[in-house]
C-alpha cells in the first residue's frame, strides 16, 4: 500500500490542519501507549503500531513531505465520513491524557464544554483541540483554538455558505452525519454556485427533518417588516420610514460577558457589519425585546461613552439606562444595519 492510501492523520487521530505542536504531542502520546517496552498486550501487535505511528510522524512532521502528501490527498481530504466510532488508539489516548484534562477542566472554566462542543461535530477535532490545549498550556486562549478549529472544519467539509453551515451544524447536533455526508457532496460538486434554501428544502423533505429555516429575504428589496430574518441570521428590530433601511441584531447574546473594551473588540465581527449598539440604538433593542428574543434580565453594553472612564449600558430588566466603569462585565449582543 503506498503512502497516498493511508490517512496518516487519521493514524495519529488528528486533523489534517493540526499545528505542529498537536502533531508531535499526538505522537508523544500514542508512543506512551504503544511503545513495545510499554504495552501491556500483544508485543506483535506494539510492533506492528509503533512502526505505522513512526511512518504517519515522520511524514506529517516534515513541512515539506506534509504538503506533498496532503496535496496527493486533496480530494479525500475534503470529502466528509460520517464514521465516527472511537477507534481503539485514541480511547488509550485518552485514557493516558485524562489525569491532565481532569486538572485543565477544574481550572479553566468553560473548557470542558468547548470541547464537548468540538465533540459533537467531530471526534478528531476535539481530540486536536484537547492535545493543543494541553500541549501549549494556552489555557487562556482556548475559546479562540476552539473557534478557529470549528470554523476551519466547518469551511472545510461544508463550504462559507452560512445557511449551509447552519444547517450542517444541526445535522451533526442531530447524529445525522450520513446526511451531512450528502451536503457535502453536494458543495462539493457545486462550489460557490449554490442556493443554499433549495439544497436545504429538498433534503429536509428527503429524510423528514424537522428543522425550521425562515423564507429568505432579499435584502435589496424594499418594505421590510420587524422580525424578518436577514441572510446572515440579523433579526430587525428597527425600521425606517423608507421600509428600506433599518438595524438587525443577532439572534443570540455573544457567549461570555466583557467589560466594555473586550465588547467593542468582540462584538465587531466584521467592522463594516456587526458592531456594538449606541445608547439610542440599544434603547431600540430594549423594546423590541420579545421580538428579538434570547436575552437576559441583565445589564447589556452600548458602545457609547460618558468619560474616559464610564459608558453607558441598558438594564434589561428595569429598562433604565445607566453609566458605570468600563471594566465591568455585562452581556453584549451585536447588532448591524442594512
Amino acid at each position: 500500500m503506498s503512502s497516498t492510501q493511508k490517512n496518516f492523520y487519521s493514524v495519529l487521530g488528528v486533523t489534517d490542519n493540526a499545528e505542529m505542536v498537536v502533531i508531535r504531542a499526538a505522537y508523544k502520546a500514542l508512543m506512551m501507549v504503544y511503545h513495545p517496552d510499554r504495552f501491556e498486550g500483544d508485543k506483535e501487535e506494539a510492533i506492528r503500531k509503533t512502526k505505522e505511528i513512526n511512518e504517519a510522524y515522520t511524514i506529517l512532521i516534515d513541512p515539506k513531505r506534509r504538503e506533498e502528501y496532503s496535496s496527493e490527498n486533496f480530494t479525500t481530504r475534503n470529502q466528509f465520513e460520517p464514521d465516527q466510532e472511537e477507534k481503539e488508539p485514541k480511547i488509550k489516548v485518552n485514557n493516558e491524557l485524562e489525569v491532565g484534562w481532569s486538572i485543565a477542566i477544574q481550572l479553566v472554566k468553560g473548557l470542558d464544554e468547548l470541547y464537548q462542543k468540538l465533540h459533537i461535530l467531530s471526534k478528531d477535532l476535539a481530540f486536536t483541540f484537547k492535545l493543543e490545549i494541553l500541549e501549549t498550556k494556552l489555557f487562556d486562549q482556548a475559546e479562540a483554538i476552539a473557534e478557529k478549529l470549528e470554523v476551519e472544519f466547518i469551511e472545510k467539509f461544508f463550504g462559507k455558505n452560512k445557511d449551509i453551515q447552519k444547517f450542517s451544524r444541526w445535522l451533526l447536533s442531530q447524529d445525522r452525519r450520513d446526511v451531512a455526508k450528502e451536503i457535502n457532496k453536494i458543495v462539493g460538486a457545486s462550489g460557490n454556485n449554490i442556493y443554499a434554501y433549495d439544497v436545504i428544502e429538498t433534503i429536509k423533505i428527503k429524510y423528514q427533518l424537522n428543522y425550521f429555516q425562515p423564507e429568505p429575504v432579499n435584502e435589496y428589496h424594499a418594505n421590510y417588516n420587524l422580525g424578518d430574518i436577514l441572510h446572515d441570521d440579523g433579526i430587525i428590530f428597527y425600521v425606517n420610514d423608507t421600509g428600506r433601511h433599518g438595524l438587525a441584531a443577532q439572534a443570540e447574546d455573544l457567549p461570555n460577558k466583557a467589560t466594555w473594551h473586550e465588547a467593542k473588540k468582540i462584538s465587531s465581527t466584521n467592522p463594516k457589519e456587526w458592531h456594538l449598539p449606541t445608547k439610542a440604538e440599544l434603547k431600540l433593542l430594549y423594546e423590541q425585546r420579545d421580538l428579538v428574543g434570547g436575552f437576559s434580565n441583565q445589564l447589556y453594553w452600548s458602545s457609547s461613552e460618558s468619560n474616559s472612564f464610564d459608558a453607558w449600558f441598558q438594564n434589561f430588566y428595569t429598562g433604565d439606562q445607566l453609566n458605570g466603569n468600563k471594566n465591568l462585565t455585562h452581556r453584549v449582543r451585536s447588532i448591524r444595519s442594512f
